[in-house]
């Protein structure tokens, strides 16, 4: 079902899709604020989204979305149906923790997504077509149009507005389209409109707020955007970690060091340092649990300065910070405090995986090119598996488009398929077992010939490194190591 609903998303739909995540939700709601000059965000909360999702409604939806194969339509139909224990047979909503729930919600809203599109942002001019947006964001400011702009993360959405008196009449008319249209009832309580100006809009965890950078050559006010984890986030957090600290105390092994508080530690750095002020947010909560850590672990650990070389994978991540840490069974604890702001990228929307538009943008930006792929589709090797060949196509984009060995570029003529486990020995067609390499390193893989070999180690030149790698691939095929190593 992916495929055809996935090409007919709104491009800023990013919840549960491919190609999409929070991040670049926040990016572009970070970009609205404070290049679009959108600083006033409308927060609708569904009231039970998942819980009160019209099942006839849906049934149409996915009708007119294209699913017309009724065996499919019967089959979801029954899923929604199904009964639940204690509860009875449900009337509405989609089966919670369901692995189909995240896309039929994505089926559901997305009616609203081009709904509020259609408003502005996707609106067809006379004067000009939708795919030159320059021309047709001048030909639209020309109006009396209100202008917004849709961010929506599963059931989490936002509409950004230049003014109140716009998010005011949007938000009146989202209210009322979800009633009238899906079904669907806001909470009062927590649906509003924040001038990001004054207050913080929360959304996905983070909090964002609009303030003046400075003037322009027009001696107009120039924004910039700062954000902070959510208090909510922040408490979650607090508790996990307390919880992770709990458990190494009552078992102070490496597996619980690793997997109840490093893990989330390195989990939360990631997901948060797309807050401006991150740094001060997990200074301040280590601060808050400096204490409590100390009390708990001193009689189990030793505090000190992280050495190097104890733990090969503290080094990696958090090497360059030498504040005193706690030292358990020979791992580290992860430090609280080290992480640093990383700036949300935008992206091109039109990337989707089931459009032709949008694969030929996914692969322009892999940096492979299109003929090889197309030679690799419509030249499959004969008397190979099916499997084969799929993931012939699937390693070139894999490997970038290079040699496993050598790292140049694969063209063409001069490529083969190796197998790292022969089939003779047992090894299979499966992905992992495969290996894009150029014609040259094959050959010297598979060569026992004292001249074949001098004549492919003079073409290919190769470094310790990867004659290190050919030589590991020689042993696996019942060769001898080559010298030089």
């Amino acid at each position: 079902m992916n495929p055809i609903a996935e090409a007919q998303f709104h491009p800023h739909s990013y919840g549960f899709r491919n190609n999409r995540s929070a991040k670049d939700a926040i990016a572009r709601f970070n970009y609205m604020a404070k290049t679009e000059n959108m600083h006033f965000a409308v927060d609708i909360d569904i009231s039970g989204f998942f819980d009160n999702v019209n099942h006839a409604k849906l049934l149409k939806q996915l009708w007119t979305m294209g699913f017309r194969d009724k065996n499919l339509l019967m089959v979801l139909k029954k899923m929604l149906n199904a009964e639940i224990v204690g509860e009875g047979v449900p009337d509405k909503g989609t089966p919670q923790g369901g692995i189909l729930s995240p896309l039929l919600a994505n089926i559901v809203l997305n009616e609203l997504d081009w709904w509020i599109s259609s408003q502005w942002e996707t609106m067809i001019t006379n004067d000009y077509q939708y795919s030159n947006k320059g021309k047709q964001d001048r030909a639209l400011k020309r109006t009396k149009l209100k202008r917004f702009y849709l961010i929506r993360y599963a059931d989490d959405f936002k509409i950004v507005c230049p003014d109140f008196e716009t998010a005011n009449k949007i938000f009146i008319a989202t209210k009322k389209w979800l009633k009238e249209r899906l079904y669907l009832e806001i909470s009062e309580e927590k649906s509003q409109i924040t001038n990001m100006r004054k207050r913080y809009s929360e959304f996905l965890g983070i909090k964002v707020k609009v303030k003046i950078k400075g003037r322009n050559a027009k001696g107009e006010n120039t924004f910039v955007t700062t954000s902070r984890i959510q208090k909510k986030a922040r408490e979650n957090i607090r508790k996990k970690l307390k919880e992770g600290i709990s458990e190494i105390l009552r078992q102070p092994t490496r597996i619980n060091v690793q997997h109840k508080y490093n893990a989330i530690i390195l989990g939360v750095h990631q997901y948060y340092k797309m807050a401006s002020n991150v740094s001060l947010d997990f200074k301040e909560l280590e601060y808050s649990l400096s204490r409590y850590l100390y009390n708990r672990l001193r009689d189990i650990a030793i505090i000190e300065k992280p050495k190097q070389g104890i733990d090969k994978t503290y080094d990696n991540i958090y090497g360059k910070n030498k504040s005193k840490t706690f030292r358990i069974n020979n791992v580290y604890l992860f430090p609280i405090s080290g992480v640093s702001y990383t700036p949300p990228m935008n992206y091109t929307q039109d990337i989707c995986d089931y459009t032709v538009m949008g694969r030929a943008k996914i692969h322009t930006r892999l940096g492979l090119s299109h003929n090889i792929i197309k030679y690799l589709m419509e030249n499959p090797v004969k008397n190979e598996t099916n499997e084969f060949n799929d993931n012939r196509i699937s390693l070139f984009c894999g490997q970038m488009g290079k040699c496993a060995i050598t790292g140049t570029l694969l063209k063409v003529g001069s490529m083969e398929v190796h197998h790292k486990i022969p089939r003779n020995l047992g090894g299979t067609d499966e992905y992992k077992n495969l290996l894009f390499v150029t014609n040259e390193v094959h050959k010297l893989i598979h060569a026992s010939n004292q001249s074949t070999i001098s004549k492919y180690l003079n073409i290919i030149n190769p470094t310790s490194k990867q004659l290190g790698k050919i030589n590991d691939l020689r042993e696996i095929v019942g060769n001898y190591k080559l010298g030089g190593i």
